[in-house]
């Protein structure tokens, strides 16, 4: 079948790049919420594990290292997921956001790092 927009496949090497910075912000995110919350209870330390997933946030939106910071994310995805199922603490619209994390995670570890990267391509 013929493609409708053929000139848009001149821009497929960037598609990584959205995927990068959607993911990687993501974590960023959720890092920075937990901070938050450590800020105001004064008590507890922040999970490591989120401060770890800020780090390969921060990793994925540079590029650097991303099939292995890719698989390192989908590990930690797939920990809080069961960790949330276990918990009986999982909404619906949590179970869509891991799903699609882990699809774009996938999709990284498969294809690599794409355009704006401080990784190569060997």
């Amino acid at each position: 079948m013929l493609n409708t927009f053929p000139d848009l496949l001149t821009f497929a090497f960037m598609a990584p790049l959205i995927l990068r910075v959607v993911a990687g912000s993501y974590f960023i995110k959720q890092a920075w919420i937990e901070l938050i919350k450590y800020k105001k209870r004064k008590t507890n330390a922040p999970r490591p594990l989120r401060m770890l997933s800020a780090i390969g946030g921060i990793l994925l939106i540079l590029g650097f290292l991303t099939q292995v910071t890719s698989l390192f994310l989908i590990l930690i995805v797939i920990f809080n997921l069961i960790d949330r199922i276990r918990m009986k603490k999982l909404e619906e619209n949590k179970l869509n956001i891991y799903i699609l994390l882990l699809g774009i995670l996938l999709s990284l570890l498969l294809s690599g790092a794409g355009f704006l990267a401080i990784d190569m391509p060997l």
